[in-house]
């Protein structure tokens, strides 16, 4: 068995995988929409509370971005600030967490995405379970990719990414110009939404949407200068999507109409809706086949990142060994990418069937953010012991900052449960269960190098 290979990964290619993770264009079709079913025409304020919350969040990578790169990125943070149960803790976390981000994106193009899509501009009615067969042929093709190597989905993330950017940005600015006196403030207060609680659980979304940039650290031991390059893509990915996704999110709520806003999720693609109303049917084509690339991209990169977290778990004998096998040829590590394609597959598949496709995603995809916000709280737990370890303590990034972050998290958490709403309060029982199982998993175990040939 060999290892990842090194150094194959630049700074540029760095940044195509965080803001791929991103996926810009996939997210404001997809979670941002998922976010609008509860923070209505107060969009906007949830994504702006948002912006703040993920600065604090993204505090946490890049300090630890700094002094370790690794495959494992944040099970090895933890495990380096607060111990090795800790740090396999957060490390499964995160792999139920950007798991989720594959299952809820391959089951929105194909049960939510295609199918609206073909009825709202072709007239055209799909049968009812065709988003089967749309969805595994989507997976197939992410799988593929990944399974080929690193250097290929890098170089095509950074190159559409930048598209989908731009396309945002012209989207966006001519609605703002076309709506004229329509604009108002109003968006940024917790009015249209009906109070602060359905602000916040479109916040969770929004933080979850813009928090895939710190998803670069998992590639740090493929990249050529992984201490310095990691965390200026986690800061600068972050960056620029934070501040278009306020602008888009504001374009839409006053081009669908502030009271509208309750037809704006169940409407499907409520993105391609308004650019045929306020750009032309041109724009709404390459829109379309940008969106496409953005889900595909936006699968491709988590497949990325979950795949090397798994295979840091296998190689350090936390997981089945067998994960931690690299491909001789393409020196991806292959059985984790080819073990996560397959029951990706059968987790949409089996939730799409029990919830239907929309409420499928969104449990999958609220799944995903609570898991992430709880990993993450243990990164802001390990970092401040970190850096006393190492003698570099500061209070203002390794403590003041962290601490901020867990009481956002905490809130996050919290409007998850509260008040119930139907599908998030199944995603964080399921959350639960899941945690729950894995911190049974790791401390049955007196010893872990005791049980090394048992895994």
């Amino acid at each position: 068995m060999t290892g990842l290979e090194k150094g194959v990964v630049g700074f540029r290619e760095l940044l195509g995988q965080s803001i791929a993770l991103i996926a810009p264009l996939g997210a404001v079709a997809a979670t941002l929409t998922g976010a609008a079913q509860f923070a209505l025409g107060s969009l906007p304020l949830s994504y702006l509370i948002g912006i703040f919350g993920v600065l604090f969040w993204i505090n946490v990578p890049y300090q630890f971005s700094r002094k370790i790169g690794s495959a494992g990125g944040f099970y090895e943070f933890t495990e380096k600030g607060i111990g090795k149960r800790f740090g396999i803790f957060t490390g499964y976390l995160y792999l139920f967490s950007y798991f989720n981000v594959i299952t809820n994106s391959i089951i929105f193009v194909g049960g939510v995405f295609i199918p609206s899509m073909l009825s709202q501009f072709f007239g055209i009615t799909l049968p009812s379970l065709i988003w089967i067969p749309i969805m595994l042929v989507f997976l197939g093709l992410i799988t593929t990719l990944a399974y080929l190597g690193i250097r290929p989905s890098l170089r095509y993330s950074l190159i559409t990414s930048i598209i989908e950017i731009a396309l945002l940005i012209i989207f966006s600015l001519i609605i703002i110009v076309k709506a004229g006196p329509r604009n108002t403030l109003e968006p940024f207060t917790p009015t249209p939404a009906g109070g602060w609680a359905p602000v916040f659980e479109g916040m969770i979304l929004a933080i979850f949407s813009m928090s895939g940039s710190s998803g670069a650290v998992y590639i740090a031991e493929e990249t050529k200068n992984p201490l310095s390059d990691v965390k200026k893509a986690v800061l600068i990915s972050f960056l620029i999507t934070g501040v278009v996704f306020v602008l888009t999110s504001y374009a839409m709520v006053i081009g669908w109409g502030i009271n509208n806003m309750q037809t704006f999720a169940p409407s499907g693609v409520p993105g391609l809706i308004l650019a045929e109303k306020y750009v032309g049917p041109a724009f709404v084509a390459i829109l379309l086949a940008f969106i496409l690339n953005s889900f595909f991209a936006g699968s491709l990169a988590p497949l990325n990142s979950t795949s090397r977290l798994l295979y840091a778990l296998g190689r350090d004998n936390v997981a089945p060994k067998y994960v931690s096998k690299v491909h001789e040829k393409f020196k991806s590590p292959s059985n984790a990418i080819l073990v996560l394609g397959v029951i990706s597959g059968a987790v949409s598949l089996v939730t799409g069937l029990i919830m239907s496709p929309f409420y499928g995603f969104l449990f999958l995809i609220n799944m995903s953010a609570i898991s992430l916000f709880i990993g993450h709280m243990l990164g802001d737990v390990a970092l401040p012991f970190f850096y006393k370890k190492i003698r570099e303590f500061n209070v203002v990034y390794h403590l003041v900052a962290p601490v901020v972050s867990f009481i956002i998290l905490i809130f996050g958490i919290y409007y998850s449960f509260y008040p119930p709403t139907y599908p998030i309060n199944y995603s964080a029982i399921a959350t639960a269960v899941y945690a729950v199982g894995v911190l049974a998993f790791i401390f049955t175990r007196k010893n872990w190098s005791e049980n090394k040939s048992k895994l």
